[in-house]
This record gives C-alpha cells, structure tokens and sequence, in this order.
C-alpha cells in the first residue's frame, strides 16, 4: 500500500476551509498513486473548544459527511482525527476516523488520553476503547497525539494483530525530540509500522505568552525504526508518500520473536 503523509496547517475553527484543503491535498495524494491520506489531529477545525462545539451543535455530523465525500470523490481512504459529539453527551470526542476510498466509515477511534496540560479533559471526553479494525489493506490500529506517550496501549494494539497503526497528532515545539523517539520506539518494540503525522503550522489561542508553533516531522517508520518517509519540520503543508509491505512485518516478528519471549507472568 502507499500510504500519503499530509502535514497540512489548520485555520483555526473554519471547517469549511480547512475540509476544502483537505479535499485538495487528497486529489494530490490520488494523483501520486497514494491508497490512504493520513491528517494529523483536529485538523478540519484546530482547538479553539467552544468554535468547535458551536458547530457540532448546530451543523452536527457536518463535517464528517463532508470528509466522506472527500473520500468517494477522489476514491481514496482517508484517516484523522476531528471531533464528534454523541447524542446526550454535553462534551465532544476527539474521534479519529478511518474512512474507505468509497466514504464508508469501516472503524472510529475516541482518544483516551487526554492531555491535561493543555487542560483538554476540561472539553473533550475520553474514549474508553482500543481500536483495531481490518482494512483493504491490512489489520490497523489507531492512536492520537498524547497517546503515544503510553506504550501500554500499543502493546495491547499489536496483540489484537495490528500490522501498521495510525497516529494523528498536533505536538508543538519544544517537544519534537519526544515525538520522534517515541514513534520510533512504538515502532520497534512492537514490530510493526508507524505512520505518525503531525500539524505543521501555528495555532493562535489569544494568550498575552502567544500560541503554539507545531513543527511537523510527519513520518513513516518501519519495523526495525528506520525512517521510510518525512516531511520537513516547520512547514504547514507538506506531503510525503510511504510504500509499505505489511509482510515485513511477520519476516521481522519470526528474526526477533519478541511477542513469544514476554514475560506476562511477572509483569
């Protein structure tokens, strides 16, 4: 499978304008032969709360049905996250969607790691599940931003058979060093593929100390760690294309049998 990393800017709380840059980048990511668009996290909207919740009031699942739509036109599958409020619910999820090239919605993610620094369980409810789903191209699982701080969760994703997990992030400076080493890490300890994107671009929150510059670094990594694709730091649109065969996987899983050498029994 190709897989295309989009580290795309974000306009803050305009869902309109950032879902038509979304259908631009996935025309440009089909036209490079690319089978699934990754988007890094929130990027139909960034974070400003209460924008974002106005809008799922009163236009609902809006934004969704449009990035489905993206999906069929350019029949491409599409993965990132947005957020999405259940009925009832008084606060929304941070809800990663993997759409197929057709605008069917084959499994949905709700991050369960809320960043706390940033005061987002204040505003967003945490999932409560793990999400592992077949795909067209292969069994992924799927995690978001702070997620990957917590490797529990991807030990438990590579146990339901994840071959290649998503992950759709917005980490700012000065943390790019966490960001690499600890995609790596996911990566090698678990024998499976990364794909890592992350929000290029600055985010303005109306703070005297200023907002928020994401550096990007959006990549593909393989099992061993090595870095198999990479978009720039610090740009707000970039595009990067990935090959993956999922059989280096199994290949890799049968040199190091890591899985079959834990010690559940003591730990």
């Amino acid at each position: 499978m190709k897989v295309a990393l989009i580290q795309m800017g974000v306009k803050q709380g305009d869902f309109e304008a950032n879902l038509k840059r979304a259908d631009e980048l996935a025309s440009e990511a089909k036209k490079h032969g690319a089978d699934i668009a990754v988007f890094p996290e929130m990027f139909l909207c960034g974070f400003d709360y209460k924008r974002n919740l106005e809008f799922l009031k009163t236009r609902g699942d809006a934004a969704e049905k449009g990035l489905r739509a993206v999906a069929e036109k350019n029949r491409i599958a599409l993965c990132g996250s947005l957020p999405h409020l259940e009925n009832g619910e008084e606060k929304p999820r941070n809800r990663m969607l993997f759409i197929g090239n057709d605008g069917t919605v084959l499994t949905h993610y709700d991050k369960t790691h809320l960043f706390k620094v940033f005061n987002e369980d204040r505003y967003v409810k945490a999932g409560d599940e793990v999400a592992v789903c077949d795909t067209p191209f292969g069994r992924a699982g799927f995690a978001i931003c702070y997620d990957i701080r917590f490797p529990d969760l991807f030990v438990k994703m590579a146990k339901l058979g994840a071959k290649f997990v998503i992950i759709s992030a917005a980490f700012p400076h000065p943390r790019m060093g966490h960001w690499r080493v600890l995609s790596k890490a996911r990566a090698i300890e678990n024998q499976y593929f990364v794909i890592a994107v992350n929000r290029g671009g600055e985010e303005d929150f109306g703070k005297p100390e200023g907002g928020v510059k994401y550096f990007g670094r959006s990549a593909a990594i393989d099992p061993w760690g090595e870095i198999i694709a990479e978009c720039p730091e610090n740009e707000a649109d970039a595009i990067s294309y990935a090959d993956i065969n999922l059989e280096e996987v199994d290949d890799i899983r049968e040199k190091i049998p890591a899985f079959s050498d834990r010690r559940p029994d003591i730990y």
